[in-house]
């Protein structure tokens, strides 16, 4: 068992991550010792891995519950998990989509500014409009 301080360190998530965590209810209460430290379990352990790599991977911590219950369900389908995944692939891309034409967009409108010492700018002007 470790102490939070470690377990932030092996996890890559902050001591006040892990306490809301708690506070929110994706991770149980650790056990506290007579010295009324908290020790974390090899159990929490790995569910704050999930949580982390979760996160990471783009998952708000309402999407992060929702599959760790089903993480924590012995009967869950995992078509149910395959659409969570699908419906995060969709919207993933979706903002792909827009930010590749934010991009185009902002490339078109560089394109058309000579960049020289006179004060006309497309770019202002773009931006103006």
């Amino acid at each position: 068992m470790l102490t939070i301080s470690q377990v932030a360190k092996e996890t890559d998530l902050s001591i006040k991550s892990i306490r809301y965590y708690e506070q929110i209810g994706l991770i149980s209460a650790p056990p506290r010792t007579g010295n009324d430290y908290r020790y974390y379990p090899d159990t929490l352990i790995k569910r704050l891995h999930f949580i982390k790599k979760t996160k990471d991977a783009g998952f708000s911590l309402k999407e992060s519950k929702e599959l760790l219950a089903l993480a924590d369900n012995r009967n869950r389908k995992s078509m149910d998990v395959k659409t969570i995944l699908s419906q995060k692939i969709e919207a993933l891309q979706e903002k792909i989509n827009k930010e590749q034409i934010l991009l185009e967009s902002l490339k078109n409108i560089t394109e058309q500014c000579c960049g020289d010492d006179k004060p006309d700018c497309p770019i202002i002007d773009a931006f103006s409009n």
